[in-house]
C-alpha cells in the first residue's frame, strides 16, 4: 500500500470505536457492578456517562445520532436509577448495537461511509474507487447491528439471570468477529491489495492480484500512489 500519515478521525468514527470498546465489555462489566453495587448505583453511574456524550455530541450534527438514540443512552441507565430493576441495565447492550446501527447508516448520507472514513483514517491516500465497496460493506455491518440489537434486547427483557453477561456478551462477540473475519477475507478477495505482513503474503499467494480487473487496478494504483511520494516499489507483485 501507499504510506501516509493517517487522518484525524471524525466524531462519528470515535463515537463508533467507543460503542464498540463499551459493547464489548458492557454485559460482565456491568453484571459485576450491579452485584457488587447494586443496580441503582450503576444506573446512576451510566447515566452521568451518557449524560456527558449526549452534551458533548450536541456541539456537532452526527448523521444517523438522532434525537431518539440520544434519549436511549440516557434513558435506560436513568430508568435504573430510579426503579432500582437491573432490567434496564441488561437492556443497555441492545441500545448501543442500535446506536452503531445509527451511526453506520448515517454515515451512507452524502455518498461517503463510516468504513470508508476509516480506511482514510489508516491510509489518507486511499483510492476513490474503494468507495462503493465500502457503503455496501457499512449497509452489512448495519443490518447485524440491528439484528444484535433486536436480540439482545429479547435476552434481556426476560429477567437476566446470573447467565446474561455470558449470553449477551456471545451474540455481540461472535457474530462480530465472524462478520469482520468474512469482510477481511471479501474485501482482500476483491481489491487484492497486500502488505508485507505475514497473512497477506498468504493471501497473496491464493489470491494474485495479477488475475483480475480489480486485482491488477488496485497494484496499478499502489505503483502509481509510491512513485508519486517518492516511494521505493512494493516488494510484490513487480513485473519481469
Amino acid at each position: 500500500m501507499a504510506s501516509g500519515r493517517g487522518a484525524r478521525p471524525s466524531l462519528a468514527l470515535t463515537l463508533v470505536g467507543a460503542g464498540m470498546l463499551l459493547a464489548v465489555g458492557y454485559p460482565l462489566a456491568a453484571a459485576r457492578a450491579v452485584e457488587a453495587f447494586g443496580p441503582r448505583a450503576v444506573g446512576a453511574a451510566l447515566l452521568a456517562l451518557g449524560l456527558a456524550g449526549v452534551v458533548l455530541s450536541r456541539r456537532r450534527s452526527i448523521p444517523g445520532f438522532g434525537l431518539w438514540l440520544r434519549v436511549l443512552a440516557v434513558g435506560l441507565p436513568g430508568l435504573a436509577l430510579l426503579a432500582g430493576d437491573a432490567r434496564f441495565l441488561a437492556l443497555v447492550p441492545a441500545a448501543i448495537q442500535a446506536v452503531l446501527c445509527g451511526l453506520f447508516l448515517g454515515s451512507l448520507r452524502g455518498g461517503s461511509s463510516i468504513l470508508a472514513q476509516a480506511a482514510r483514517t489508516l491510509e489518507p491516500y486511499a483510492p476513490d474507487f474503494i468507495d462503493p465497496y465500502c457503503r455496501k460493506a457499512t449497509l452489512a455491518f448495519a443490518a447485524l447491528f440491528a439484528l444484535q440489537s433486536v436480540a439482545l434486547a429479547t435476552l434481556g427483557v426476560a429477567a437476566p439471570g446470573p447467565g446474561w453477561a455470558l449470553r449477551a456478551s456471545f451474540l455481540i462477540w461472535v457474530p462480530t468477529l465472524v462478520a469482520a473475519a468474512i469482510e477481511f477475507l471479501v474485501r482482500k478477495a476483491w481489491f487484492r491489495n497486500y502488505s508485507e505482513t505475514p497473512w497477506d503474503r498468504v493471501l497473496r499467494v491464493l489470491f494474485p492480484p495479477e488475475n483480475t480487473a480489480q486485482g491488477r487496478r488496485s497494484l496499478d494504483w499502489i505503483r502509481r500512489k509510491r512513485a508519486e511520494l517518492g516511494l521505493p516499489p512494493p516488494g510484490f507483485g513487480r513485473r519481469d
